[in-house]
């Protein structure tokens, strides 16, 4: 918890102003990308940011205090989507084409603690073993849901943790991604996170 109350906005207080001036003109684009060294807050302060725009009392800094603040910084708000690499699945021979899966169910308690810690500290980097990539199906799943319409109210956000790896192998996740980094859907924000 002391971690947490690490001041992103006096550690990056240039990058912060701007960022809160997109929230305060109302200009707030489609996507974005947040890049810097290994451990420079990239992730915390994409967080943050995501949390400001969907904020329901401040515009100038997250409040904490409102419901939305409160969902974002436990990263269990229903507008926000994590994408980050997976350990890839392999197909059964007796699978239907409609069978993927995003994740093997022995990885998803691993998944879910990482989540958890990055929740309690959001300056600590996920890493699931044996993930050396963003999965096409992660991007499949992203695709299906951004679509759906929600609650007028707020705004989606994606929040893509080491974006790099989106092009590995044949870059067919980066490739899915494209579609919706060109035309993403209305009031939605993606924000991709790299070194």
């Amino acid at each position: 918890q002391e971690i947490m109350n690490l001041d992103i906005f006096s550690a990056q207080p240039r990058v912060w102003e701007r960022l809160s001036q997109i929230r305060i003109s109302k200009q707030v684009g489609g996507a974005y990308l947040f890049s810097g060294p290994v451990g420079c807050g990239k992730e915390s302060l994409a967080i943050r940011f995501a949390q400001l725009l969907n904020c329901e009392t401040s515009s100038k800094k997250p409040c904490d205090t409102c419901p939305s603040c409160q969902r974002f910084r436990q990263l269990q708000h229903e507008k926000l989507k994590l994408i980050f690499p997976l350990p890839a699945v392999r197909k059964k021979k007796d699978d239907g084409p409609g069978t993927s899966s995003t994740i093997g169910k022995g990885d998803m308690e691993l998944v879910t603690e990482a989540i958890a810690k990055k929740a309690e500290d959001h300056f600590h980097k996920i890493k699931i073993p044996k993930s050396s990539r963003i999965l096409i199906q992660s991007i499949r799943e992203l695709r299906k849901t951004l679509y759906l319409k929600s609650e007028p109210s707020g705004r989606k956000i994606v929040l893509i943790f080491d974006a790099h790896l989106l092009s590995v192998g044949m870059g067919e996740a980066a490739n899915a991604l494209l579609k919706i980094l060109e035309e993403p859907p209305e009031n939605t924000t993606l924000i991709l996170v790299t070194d």
